[in-house]
């Protein structure tokens, strides 16, 4: 967001130019012109913080004024992996996890929510196709619990979801580590708030258990998240 210092400059130069232009058009420049320029500068500072926090997502501005879809909120989403289980060997079954996304207009900041680990995205950036469609690109940093790391360190990541619907009503992707596994991304529910754990995040979906898959237990060795 635009800080009050460059503010003040953006609107000094504005009043500069004004002021020569009214001066050169044989017009009178009084002082009583400049007075109100603190005042000015204060109330436009305070709509422009409200607009980077909340007043961009009004839905009236979407679309013809605000291009940046609105992401905000908790998603659930199903995690389908290649990792393979250490003991057998064989695929593991769909993991269910919570993507919580804090956002302003200018910022995004997504994290990860499984059972055994959190990821975080160490930044992100949210992209527009030609065609009007819009993605969201980023790098993670994945932490497990400490008592799960023997099988699964911390490691990093790449992840690209693509947004369906406007406003978007799903999210879809891929995700690929450093410990060379892949797997898919897909979150089709979402809930207003925000939430620092996966047992809070879970709480909010409860009504909805029986259409969950089934939930790692703390200790499984057939772990992956991105």
């Amino acid at each position: 967001m635009i800080s009050r210092l460059h503010l003040s400059v953006l609107l000094s130069i504005a009043a500069a130019i004004w002021g020569i232009s009214l001066v050169l058009s044989g017009g009178e420049l009084a002082l009583s012109f400049i007075q109100p320029f603190s005042l000015v500068v204060g109330i436009l500072v305070f709509l422009l913080s409200q607009f980077e926090l909340w007043i961009w997502r009004l839905p009236l501005l979407r679309g013809w004024f605000v291009q940046r879809p609105n992401l905000r909120g908790t998603w659930r989403v199903v995690l389908t992996s290649n990792w393979k289980a250490i003991e057998n060997g064989q695929p593991i079954p769909p993991i269910t996890g919570y993507l919580v996304v804090r956002q302003t207009y200018s910022s995004l900041s997504l994290r990860l929510l499984t059972a055994e680990s959190s990821s975080e995205l160490l930044g992100a950036q949210i992209l527009k196709a030609e065609d009007g469609t819009f993605k969201i690109a980023g790098v993670y940093r994945n932490e497990p619990k400490l008592a799960v790391r023997h099988r699964s360190p911390i490691h990093y990541g790449g992840l690209v979801l693509v947004l369906e619907g406007n406003p978007p009503n799903a999210l879809e992707g891929h995700y690929w580590t450093d410990r060379d596994t892949t797997g898919e991304i897909r979150a089709t529910e979402k809930g207003k708030k925000v939430f620092q754990t996966f047992d809070a995040a879970t709480k909010l979906f409860e009504n909805d258990r029986k259409t969950l898959p089934p939930r790692p237990k703390e200790g499984d060795a057939v772990h992956e998240s991105p």
